[in-house]
């Protein structure tokens, strides 16, 4: 994208979202909770967001090729502790080491976007020879996920095999929020995405199809994960950046 001197913002409310950036030419600029907005990394992680922290600022050449994780993906890769991640968005050779300027090598010396692929594949399937298997958490936070935050949170528990303290500690340290709040950052990320992708749709019609209770908790939802009533998402809203969506 080519953007030359104009300048494309957006807020970045809660999210469930975890995610690694390569910047191919301009990195992103980000303001945090307010302040002046400096340089990202050229290589950065991102975990998911509980409230709208940053503020994304663009101008000139932007080309960037985003890593995606499921919910435990990076916990399972290299082990870390999501909630450390959690309203955070560091280097990731903090969180990655050396390995993160490999991968960026790899990446920034593909020729197209396959080839992109194919070393991020490489990549990460030699680390993951070393993890386990999957677990119930990646499985129940997956189906969370899929069903857009509407899955109920007992019925995950039964279906992990674990107790529910047992499950709420490690699904806390796996994804980087509650099962609670991580059901809510989805469900509010996807009927943000649903009015982005059809601006025609009403939010009532909205709320009803999301399953909140009524316009009211979904009022609060967006006071709490997006610092505004749901009449003011306009104007640089309109540019908001749904990876998942």
């Amino acid at each position: 994208m080519e953007l030359g001197n104009a300048r494309l913002a957006w807020p970045v409310p809660a999210r469930p979202h975890q995610v690694l950036i390569f910047h191919l030419a301009e990195p992103y600029r980000v303001g945090i909770d307010g302040g002046e907005a400096a340089t990202m990394a050229d290589t950065g992680l991102v975990g998911p967001q509980s409230y709208r922290r940053a503020h994304v600022c663009l101008t000139g050449s932007v080309h960037v090729f985003t890593i995606l994780f499921q919910p435990t993906g990076l916990n399972r890769l290299v082990g870390i502790d999501m909630t450390l991640l959690l309203n955070h968005d560091p280097a990731a050779s903090d969180v990655l080491g050396k390995p993160a300027a490999v991968l960026g090598d790899a990446v920034r010396g593909a020729p197209d976007f396959a080839a992109r692929v194919a070393a991020v594949e490489r990549w990460v399937e030699a680390r993951l020879e070393a993890r386990g298997p999957d677990c119930a958490i990646g499985m129940a936070s997956r189906r969370m996920i899929a069903e857009r935050g509407g899955a109920r949170i007992e019925n995950l528990v039964a279906d992990s095999g674990l107790g529910a303290r047992q499950f709420r500690r490690r699904f806390t340290v796996q994804v980087g929020m509650t099962p609670k709040l991580f059901a809510r950052t989805i469900r509010f990320d996807r009927a943000l995405a649903a009015r982005r992708d059809a601006s025609n749709r009403t939010w009532t019609d909205i709320v009803h199809d999301f399953g909140y209770f009524d316009q009211a908790h979904f009022i609060r939802e967006c006071h709490t994960f997006a610092g505004l009533p749901p009449s003011s998402l306009v104007g640089d809203w309109d540019n908001v950046f749904f990876p998942g969506g």
